[in-house]
């Protein structure tokens, strides 16, 4: 005999499960405790969102399931921005909520919410256990969560329930759909490209955890075609490939898309359109691979390879184009050294740009730096920006945008992670997420966090200037980050110039303990600054 939360608890220790992140009430002693029984590790956040941003990340880095768990109510309240950032950003998520008693079910309303229809319209499941059904249900969530096109799923318990005993079992498991390629698809999309001049690839989200990188390198070179990526899916071709062309999904006039609109066919691979601020509108010929079917919205296609994208690229290989001459890695060259050849403003007095800042990250940080950021003018340029040169290294929120997400992120990542983490913050961003520097601290994670300092909310005042309007409800005062960082027991820096800011970042990378770094930053470097 097994109790509920027992049953539970090995389910997660069964699937991988290492860590689960959450802020528990009284509701949930008896599902804590068997998560401690079971050896899995809990990590007590300050903020349920943040405990679902980590979570997310986790499932992203590992390829496992990330765990979230709240009590009801508020915490499972407060835990909907992460659970929808889950739900856009397609990461596999188990959100574990306490329950209301049943036995008081319509005989009061206090901390009462219909949870089941709070985050059914961002869940792949959202349900209550029972003793009956716990382990069917516990299954089908499991599976649920990874299936298809990935996402958060949610179950509910209260104590009673969790100290209940089920039988022992081991509950059938319906087999995980696995779709596979026809046969008669791979000289379809050969057919396709054949004749094409200017083939181009966009790889976004969706190529993790096939990570079918070294396919897709070799698609780009037998092809000659470049590579777009989604900020999702940065890295995928490291920055200094000759085909790399850049992010897109940022603004509606992201440089890359040049090369979309003179391209005539395009390979989607791992594409997903919840990453573009811009309207898919093209109807060239399009080529979707990918591991979930091309819906949400439906994008005009002329063939779906839906399968592991490892198999149907390793069978498309080698593909050939009639490729121009002036296409491929000379078109993508000619593209970096306009935008190279880009003059930045002059920095304000005691300010450097965000140029200045990044140059520094990437000149003084190894190829494999896992970089997160937070939400803002910063992550926009970031995106845009970064040279990345591995897969998988760049976090961002992107589908859902949520602020608060850099430094969650990024603590779960340096849990993860053998290697520092750096977290790029605006000062809003960082101020929704400033209780989990406490944790940071106490679990001395290798971690930076440099914060944009420019006490304004940038993209919403540069949208005022923009528009003419005065500024109004989009500056602030800022905390002095010096006593922040030393009530947290935590390293710090400030800096104003390039010179401060490799001295700063090359202190932090070797000190494998947490670092503030406040960056005095002049935000008319970014590209949608108004000035």
């Amino acid at each position: 005999m097994t109790t509920v939360a027992e049953c539970l608890a090995e389910r997660l220790g069964k699937t991988g499960v290492e860590r689960v992140y959450g802020l528990p009430g009284g509701e949930n002693v008896e599902i804590l405790d068997a998560i401690r029984r079971r050896g899995i590790d809990f990590i007590l956040v300050k903020n349920e969102s943040s405990a679902c941003f980590m979570a997310a990340t986790e499932a992203r880095l590992t390829g496992i399931i990330g765990v979230a768990l709240t009590t009801l109510g508020p915490g499972a309240a407060n835990a909907y921005a992460g659970l929808a950032h889950a739900y856009l950003d397609r990461a596999p998520l188990l959100l574990i909520t306490a329950a209301n008693d049943p036995e008081f079910s319509g005989k009061h309303s206090h901390q009462v919410i219909d949870l089941g229809a709070a985050f059914r319209p961002v869940c792949k499941l959202s349900a209550e256990l029972s003793a009956e059904k716990a382990a069917g249900l516990i299954e089908r969530a499991m599976l649920l969560a990874k299936a298809g096109r990935p996402g958060p799923v949610h179950l509910g318990i209260h104590n009673r329930i969790a100290e209940q005993t089920i039988p022992t079992q081991n509950p059938q498991r319906k087999p995980t759909l696995k779709l596979t390629v026809n046969a008669g698809d791979i000289p379809a999309a050969r057919k396709l490209l054949a004749g094409k001049a200017k083939p181009i690839i966009v790889a976004g989200l969706g190529l993790e955890p096939s990570k079918p990188y070294r396919q897709l390198r070799a698609l780009a070179e037998s092809l000659n075609a470049p590579v777009i990526e989604t900020p999702k899916g940065k890295g995928a071709l490291s920055a200094d490939h000759p085909l790399a062309a850049g992010a897109i999904g940022l603004t509606r006039d992201d440089p890359v898309y040049e090369l979309l609109d003179e391209s005539d066919v395009i390979i989607a691979i791992g594409f997903d359109v919840v990453e573009l601020v811009k309207p898919w509108d093209y109807r060239k010929t399009l080529i979707w691979i990918a591991e979930w079917h091309n819906h949400d919205p439906k994008l005009a296609c002329d063939l779906e390879l839906v399968g592991n994208i490892n198999t149907t690229l390793n069978a498309m290989l080698p593909a050939k184009a009639m490729t121009a001459p002036d296409w491929g890695s000379q078109k993508a060259r000619r593209l970096r050294k306009k935008l190279a050849q880009r003059k930045a403003p002059a920095p304000a007095q005691g300010c450097l740009l965000p140029q200045a800042f990044l140059a520094s990250l990437r000149a003084n940080s190894p190829d494999d730096i896992l970089l997160t950021t937070d939400v803002g003018s910063h992550k926009i340029f970031a995106a845009l920006e970064w040279q990345a040169r591995r897969p998988n290294r760049y976090f961002v929120s992107n589908g859902l945008s949520a602020m608060g997400f850099g430094l969650s992120s990024a603590i779960a990542a340096a849990e993860i992670n053998a290697a520092p983490v750096v977290c790029i913050t605006g000062d809003a961003g960082l101020a929704m997420a400033m209780g989990e520097l406490g944790l940071a601290a106490e679990r001395q994670l290798p971690l930076i966090i440099a914060v944009m300092n420019d006490s304004a909310l940038d993209l919403i005042r540069s949208a005022q200037l923009r528009r003419g309007r005065p500024v109004f409800g989009t500056a602030f005062a800022n905390p002095n980050y010096e006593c922040i960082a030393k009530a947290y027991g935590i390293a710090y820096r400030k800096v104003r110039s390039r010179q401060e800011c490799d001295l700063a970042i090359q202190a932090g990378l070797s000190a494998k303990s947490p670092m503030l770094i406040n960056v005095m930053i002049d935000p008319a470097g970014y590209p949608t600054s108004a000035r």
